[in-house]
């Protein structure tokens, strides 16, 4: 039996070579935006997940501790900010800039008074936190989209007080 084989034509050889060179480097491109936003959106969830968690540790104290500190925040908002703190460190962000704001509203919309303090008991539990993110990997290129700027993400987490 006669094995029949094809041959390309002279004008075909390096067709293949040049598709992989257009190809490759949109493929690279889609790859890079991808775990670039993968990356954000991880971010994201942290933080909303370390807000969740300082409000809701902070939604919980009993009314003694709230009213524990005279005229200073309450040491347990800096204990919330703490927990928020602690959580975002699990990300490494390096040198990357958090920042866990931790308020108590008493009083009725919308003259909120922002104080986790003093002889009234708080209506409303406010954690925002806020973070800066950067892409080590691919930076100079993100940088062209951002003006240079790293990306702001902040999470908000409100929730009534229901400690006793």
């Amino acid at each position: 039996m006669k094995r029949l084989r094809r041959k390309l034509p002279a004008r075909e050889r390096g067709s293949v070579a040049v598709e992989c060179a257009i190809v490759i480097p949109i493929f690279l491109f889609m790859l890079s935006g991808m775990l670039f936003f993968g990356r954000l959106f991880w971010h994201y969830t942290v933080i909303q997940k370390a807000a969740h968690d300082a409000a809701r540790f902070l939604a919980t104290a009993p009314l003694r501790d709230m009213m524990a500190a005279n005229g200073a925040d309450v040491p347990l908002a800096l204990v919330a900010s703490k927990i928020a703190s602690d959580e975002i460190a699990e990300l490494n962000p390096g040198g990357l800039v958090f920042v866990p704001s931790i308020q108590c509203f008493v009083g009725t919309p919308p003259y909120w008074d922002s104080k986790c303090y003093g002889d009234k008991v708080p209506q409303k539990i406010l954690a925002r936190v806020k973070l800066q993110v950067t892409d080590p990997f691919l930076d100079a290129y993100t940088a062209e989209f951002t003006d240079g700027n790293p990306i702001q993400i902040e999470a908000v987490m409100a929730t009534d007080w229901v400690g006793n």
